[in-house]
């Protein structure tokens, strides 16, 4: 688990007039909920946001709000709103966690070295980019990491075959695969396939427009 704290303070006004007045000050309107909270508005600086993410673990960063008057409260980033224009942040919603009590979260994958089928000509693939997984807050792995230097082609690593960490569970199949290494043919042909769908979907579009 990665922790930071963050400092935030109650917004006086809320809805979309409170929202956009807190964004022209340059700071970040938020929102925290769950947990048997009653929902609060919040103002969040960008740098003291920027700093308590600086960790590495992103969206997985249990977070300690500071709020004024001494009061703390565990969350986790629930929605980042980004301006469609610009890469700024344009609200937030916090999630108010128990530390006792289990969260779902949506951990990235990470392949490790390189495989032994592609040693052989074959193309390794990355099916999942992160597994959702149900664990103790405590217990939130960074990063799921998986060793792919013995899979040769036709090998596969499963979501039953990855490790998790102490205390987590995967909330998919444990059948569904994570990585496999398929021949460079059956990769083309796949590729191919992938292309003839795309150039039927959009015949298919042309001929209703």
């Amino acid at each position: 688990m990665v922790q930071s704290r963050l400092g935030v303070r109650p917004r006086k006004r809320t809805g979309k007039s409170g929202a956009r007045e807190v964004r022209k000050e340059g700071n970040i309107p938020a929102v925290l909920y769950g947990n048997g909270v009653e929902p609060t508005a919040l103002v969040v600086e960008p740098e003291a946001l920027r700093r308590a993410l600086s960790n590495g673990a992103g969206r997985n960063t249990v977070l300690e709000l500071e709020m004024e008057g001494g009061e703390k409260r565990f969350s986790l980033l629930r929605e980042i709103q980004k301006d469609p224009l610009g890469d700024r942040t344009i609200h937030i919603d916090f999630l108010a966690i128990d530390m006792e009590k289990p969260v779902r979260v949506s951990v990235p994958v990470n392949v490790n070295g390189r495989s032994e089928g592609e040693r052989k000509g074959g193309k390794l693939e990355k099916l999942m980019r992160a597994i959702e997984i149900e664990c103790l807050p405590s217990d939130i792995p960074d990063s799921v990491e998986i060793d792919v230097s013995d899979l040769d082609i036709g090998d596969s690593v499963d979501v039953a075959g990855v490790e998790l960490g102490e205390g987590a569970a995967a909330l998919r199949g444990g059948d569904e695969k994570v990585v496999q290494v398929i021949a460079e043919r059956a990769a083309a042909e796949e590729e191919e396939e992938t292309e003839e769908g795309e150039a039927v979907e959009e015949a298919a579009e042309a001929a209703e427009e």
